[in-house]
């Protein structure tokens, strides 16, 4: 019987998964984990500042890649990370968290870096409140547990933890396991035979307009060409939300716009109220998701797909993954009710641009000339990702180019979070530029990680909107509250610390903002850092609509 150590066949299975990185910080319990996890050579390190950082990026990471691990030492470091993976687990992002724990034999003894009470099962448990599946490794089921742990995290598309002893890392373990892959999603074949066949009497009751909502776990379960399929069968007019905005091209012919319920754009309200059947894919409507509860809600007349299952009107089909739902969905084309061949006039979903929200065109730099201006500049095939700050909401009103990577979390909100998922998402995906928008509070929260882009090469481009603190936070409540500003920063000079061949720039004005960006097209190998000085009250026309209905 071929033989492998407990954490080289971890790695060998995060390899046949799509890993290629490790991300996290070593400390007292994870030596010899992290140097069996390398020792094969299938993933390479990539050490943050901190836990949470490390699994922000993780979790950016997964999002464009499928699958992502980040390595913490027990109780400091797993705590540390705690944050990162419960926003994975709300936004369902399959991360794995690894940590490296003391040995089986230390039960009992007061050790270093615990709550010196003997116990060393706090933290396993705490990880059972935000993970799909929760596994202490032990000498004779290692190999099991971790097939199990994976395939759960694939199924589910939510992390998982693996709590991985120092002794029992380097015990040895079956190889030949590994010439088998994980089992996820089945299909049950019954299941979605009665799932068709209630999707077409639904379909032929109702008799009009049939409507696609497309939410975020599309992405998630990488099923956007069988959405595109769906949709390009009737055609029919799908919209997006904002959690999932770009997730297929916005010059598509049927795309009606962004999704916001009551709040969002006309051609989007009326693709949805307009329609006698829904189809939502992947959708999770959140109060921020669904425009504080406006969006509508109608059971009886909605096909629901989710990742693992699909619901007709009041009827539920587990064993029907997403992209066998839609497949069959797609073979039903000739019950919908189909648009008119020329589609959707594009100049219907730009309800950004309205006049009442723009005023005079000057060369003032504020929310609505930066991101008209970052809207001119975007080049194709880059990977946005906008703070949930004024940043996020700027960034779902303008239209996206071809083939763009969104990256946000309007779910868990975590402030900080797109910095570090800067550098897990330019990792994922080395031929998508980064492109970075976040406000000087978030990112004084994780600016370390600029650094860490650096050292492994990246070169993003990063927009720091400084406002003098947490606009969105203004927004909500007591404008000129103390508590919402932040410290100011010498940004080009803590870039230039960290990243010292990086270009900088400040910028006052709508034209130094362009020309700022135009050089950043010119180094397209070099990070490029630009400050942009906006008044601390402006805000994005979505973000001031949302405000005015709590």
């Amino acid at each position: 019987m071929r033989e492998v150590t407990v954490s080289g066949y971890l790695a060998e299975r995060l390899r046949q998964n799509g890993v290629a990185h490790l991300f996290g910080v070593p400390g007292d319990f994870t030596s010899t984990l992290i140097d069996g996890l390398l020792a094969g050579g299938q993933q390479r390190w990539v050490g943050s500042p901190n836990e949470l950082n490390a699994g922000y990026a993780a979790d950016a990471y997964a999002r464009r890649r499928g699958l992502a691990a980040v390595v913490t030492t027990y109780g400091v470091g797993e705590l540390s990370c705690l944050n990162a993976i419960a926003g994975a687990y709300a936004e369902q992002v399959p991360v794995v968290q690894i940590t490296g724990a003391p040995a089986t034999g230390a039960a009992g003894k007061l050790l270093h870096q615990t709550l010196a009470d003997g116990d060393l099962g706090h933290f396993a448990r705490a990880y059972r409140e935000v993970t799909a599946a929760t596994e202490v490794l032990t000498h004779e089921h290692a190999a099991e547990q971790i097939d199990a742990a994976l395939a759960t995290a694939l199924a589910t598309s939510r992390p998982v933890y693996l709590s991985v002893p120092a002794d029992v890392a380097d015990t040895m373990t079956d190889a030949e396991r590994l010439a088998t892959p994980l089992r996820t999603n089945r299909v049950d074949a019954a299941a979605l035979a009665a799932f068709a066949n209630a999707a077409r009497n639904l379909l032929k009751t109702k008799d009009g307009q049939v409507t696609v909502v497309a939410g975020h776990e599309v992405e998630r379960r990488q099923a956007t060409r069988e959405l595109r399929a769906l949709v390009e069968a009737g055609p029919l007019p799908f919209v997006t939300l904002v959690s999932s905005k770009g997730c297929v091209d916005e010059d598509h012919p049927c795309f009606a716009g962004v999704y916001w319920g009551d709040l969002g754009v006309k051609s989007a309200r009326h693709a949805v109220d307009q329609a006698a059947v829904l189809i939502t894919v992947g959708t999770l409507m959140t109060d921020v998701v669904a425009g504080a509860f406006t969006a509508r809600n109608d059971p009886a007349a909605t096909i629901d797909i989710r990742g693992t299952s699909a619901r007709v009107a009041d009827e539920t089909f587990e064993g029907v993954p997403m992209h066998a739902a839609l497949a069959a969905l797609t073979g039903l084309a000739s019950d919908y009710a189909t648009l008119p061949a020329a589609g959707l006039p594009a100049s219907a979903v730009l309800g950004y641009r309205a006049e009442e929200e723009h005023g005079p065109v000057t060369d003032a730099l504020t929310q609505i000339s930066l991101w008209e201006s970052l809207e001119e500049w975007l080049p194709r095939n880059s990977t946005l990702l906008a703070e949930i700050g004024t940043a996020f909401w700027g960034a779902v009103s303008i239209t996206f180019p071809r083939n763009t990577a969104f990256v946000a979390q309007p779910v868990w909100s975590s402030t900080g979070y797109t910095l570090p998922a800067a550098l897990g998402a330019g990792l994922a995906e080395p031929q998508r530029r980064p492109v970075l928008v976040i406000g000087d509070g978030a990112a004084q929260m994780t600016a370390q990680e600029l650094g860490t882009m650096a050292a492994n090469g990246l070169a993003p481009v990063v927009l720091v909107v400084n406002n003098a603190g947490y606009t969105i936070e203004r927004v909500r409540h007591r404008p000129a509250a103390s508590y919402h500003d932040v410290a100011p920063w010498n940004w080009s000079g803590i870039v230039r610390s960290m990243a010292p061949h990086a270009h900088t720039y400040r910028v006052t004005s709508r034209s130094e903002l362009r020309a700022a960006l135009s050089n950043a097209s010119a180094v397209p190998d070099r990070m490029v850092f630009v400050e942009a000085v906006l008044p601390s009250a402006d805000t994005p026309p979505m973000l001031r609509r949302l405000a005015g209905r709590h």
